[in-house]
């Protein structure tokens, strides 16, 4: 059975706002692996990440043009488009598709390049589909490598009361798989 892009972007967004609800919502730090429910996810340690973004917090469009920025400055080709989120949404969530899996490499340029956009790596998630999950601002970014759609997805999502109501509207409106 396969899964439409929009469909993915719609279960990936879900799968972060479930963790971001489970977590901590509004800037809360991801839970230690002791704390986290045995989901795997390893809390990266306060001294090793990157300081937190100056100024504003970012625009929708300043997050979705530094995702693309990124993803070009690791070498990473884009896959085809997400359709577009209507409504509230539409400022809620910024995301970029890969054409396939990336390699190592290309990867850890990736997480480079999103520090030193103001991103901060808060955890890592290992096999069977790495992922890392980064903040700035109200923004939580998860980028996972392969996994159901075999290919490298990154999907920020806001937190803020606006975007978290948007979030419960649409799970009830479309169930938890889009």
């Amino acid at each position: 059975m396969s899964m439409s892009r929009g469909g993915a972007v719609w279960v990936a967004a879900a799968g972060v706002v479930a963790l971001a609800g489970a977590l901590g919502v509004g800037g809360a730090v991801l839970a230690s692996a002791e704390e986290d429910g045995g989901d795997e996810w390893v809390r990266e340690p306060a001294g090793a990440q990157a300081p937190a973004r100056a100024g504003k917090d970012p625009s929708h469009g300043t997050v979705a043009a530094e995702l693309a920025a990124a993803a070009a400055a690791a070498g990473l080709t884009p896959g085809a488009a997400s359709p577009v989120e209507e409504g509230v949404l539409a400022g809620c969530i910024a995301d970029w598709t890969g054409d396939g899996p990336a390699d190592g490499a290309r990867l850890a340029a990736l997480e480079t390049a999103l520090e030193e956009r103001g991103w901060r790596v808060t955890a890592r998630l290992g096999e069977p589909a790495p992922a890392v999950a980064l903040t700035s601002g109200s923004w939580r970014l998860r980028f996972t490598n392969g996994g159901l759609v075999d290919t490298l997805s990154l999907v920020a999502t806001r937190s803020g009361r606006t975007c978290d109501e948007a979030f419960r509207r649409a799970e009830a409106t479309r169930g938890p798989r889009g």
